[in-house]
């Protein structure tokens, strides 16, 4: 019995290969596929990944709905300032680095990102709501990065070194609520 067609929207881009994402919160897909591509070649990839597609739905259904500028994110940064500067106040001695210049920010694919160059740190504004642990564990990740700016062996080492249970708090952080 062939796969029924899941709704999605395209867009064409210069690009290589097809790609697909389910949203946060509404379950719409989307998909951008290159220019060259055949609108049946399109129609049958996305049929094909159906029951995929049906359970990323089910899990983006059941997340809250991505943040956007407003009175909600404007909450949510406020409840969490006081939060990661009690943290940064914590960790940068105990790591040894440089109190880096650090903000909050809407962010839809990462908890935080480094620049270890202008020694700046970024946490999305999501972290608020999550427990106080995993907030910890971004954090410290991120930390971490300004004194070795790869996911590599030495980057590993000083998550164990520092935070022992970084491996359960990532996989609790991003596992589907």
């Amino acid at each position: 019995m062939p796969s029924s067609m899941p709704e999605y929207t395209l867009t064409r881009k210069r690009m290589k290969n097809v790609r697909m994402v389910v949203r946060a919160g509404t379950g719409e897909v989307r998909v951008s596929a290159p220019h060259r591509m055949a609108q049946r070649d399109i129609d049958s990839w996305v049929r094909s990944k159906s029951e995929w597609i049906a359970a990323k739905q089910a899990e983006a259904l059941a997340r809250p709905v991505p943040l956007s500028p407003g009175p909600a994110a404007d909450a949510l940064r406020r409840e969490l300032r006081p939060v990661v500067a009690q943290l940064l106040d914590e960790w940068v001695p105990r790591m040894g680095v440089a109190y880096p210049d650090w903000r909050l920010r809407i962010m839809h694919s990462r908890w935080g990102s480094c620049n270890s160059s202008k020694k700046s740190v970024t946490f999305s504004v999501e972290l608020a709501r999550q427990p106080y642990h995993l907030v910890e564990y971004v954090v410290v990740h991120e930390l971490a990065h300004l004194l070795e700016s790869n996911h590599g062996p030495g980057f590993y080492a000083l998550m164990d070194r520092y935070l022992p249970p970084w491996r359960e708090h990532r996989s609790e952080l991003n596992s589907p609520r």
